[in-house]
């Protein structure tokens, strides 16, 4: 045995009494016991004291503030409870619908895959297991069906091509057709036969289905239904619409105005618009009833206005 194994058990040797021990720990436990009573006591004291020293009302009143406040916080923990549950859920819902989506997406992309490899396979399977020259008469057939189908398109074409010149063809003939038959409907307009006067021109311009004389009964130019504009030597005269004579509503006047002009000296020399034809086979009834010769030249909408000189053209009475 070494000196260290006999110091230690010389120590443990060294203990006091056992019951020394136990008396001491009885005396602290019993103290301090009482002592721990002792604050107890007091404290509670202390307390029944400071809450005694209070009115009932107060006690009651703070009661039911804590109570208030109590009722609160519940009712913020459950708003709060409800909120984190309902987001919890919606996040939840909202990762389900990405997985479910996720999963169709990749189980559609396998299927595709699976698919693929699977022609793949059998296409390699084929022309693996297929004779090289049947293989080779077999696309030299695909061949020869296409450079048939390529021939029948063009020819398709061709033939469209065709048809659409000998249409073409056959719309120029048509309107060549309908330009001769038009030109043989008209007629070209014969005047009334002329014979010389020496009776002055009373100019009358048949346009917009009225009747406006260029001058007035006492030989005066007229501007209040023709605007008249310079032309170098001559005068143009613009009739205005809506204004002037309709024979057929305004027929006292006319011929009233008529009857005014001095038939030993001016006819009436009608100036006839395309639009206005009808209404000039009445005036110069109107004319003719009233004792005045008339005479009268065509006027197309495209000719402008007709205009007045010195050079001009003056119809010859009938």
């Amino acid at each position: 045995m070494n000196a260290s194994a006999f110091r230690d058990m010389n120590l443990r040797r060294k203990r006091p009494p056992d019951s020394l021990y136990m008396l001491l720990d009885t005396m602290c436990d019993a103290f301090g016991g009482i002592i721990l009573l002792a604050v107890l006591v007091t404290l509670l004291t202390s307390k029944e004291r400071g809450t005694g020293q209070g009115t009932p009302g107060d006690t009651r009143e703070l009661l039911q503030r804590r109570l208030v406040l109590a009722q609160a916080d519940l009712g913020h923990a459950l708003e709060l409870s409800s909120s984190l549950e309902a987001k919890v859920n919606d996040d939840h819902r909202k990762t389900q619908i990405a997985l479910l989506s996720t999963r169709k997406e990749i189980q559609d992309a396998l299927q595709q895959a699976r698919e693929q490899v699977a022609q793949n396979t059998k296409e390699l399977d084929s022309s693996t297991a297929a004779d090289p020259a049947e293989r080779l008469r077999f696309l030299n057939a695909q061949l020869a069906a296409a450079q048939a189908r390529k021939i029948e398109m063009q020819n398709r074409l061709a033939a469209a091509t065709e048809n659409t010149q000998r249409l073409k063809q056959r719309l120029e003939s048509l309107q060549k057709q309908v330009a001769g038959l038009i030109q043989k409907s008209q007629r070209p307009l014969r005047l009334p036969k002329e014979h010389e006067t020496g009776k002055r021109s009373f100019y009358v311009i048949a346009q917009y289905g009225r009747i406006y004389p260029c001058r007035n009964a006492d030989l005066s130019r007229n501007e209040m239904t023709i605007e008249w504009t310079s032309a170098g030597d001559g005068r143009i005269a613009r009739p205005i619409r809506g204004r002037g004579y309709d024979p057929v509503a305004d027929e006292r006047e006319l011929q009233a105005f008529f009857n005014s002009l001095p038939k030993e000296l001016v006819f009436v020399a009608f100036c006839v618009f395309e639009d206005s034809f009808p209404q000039f086979n009445r005036a110069k009834e109107i004319a003719t009833r009233c004792g005045l010769a008339y005479g009268w030249d065509p006027y197309r909408n495209q000719d402008g206005p007709p205009s007045f000189g010195p050079t001009g053209h003056d119809p010859k009475p009938q």
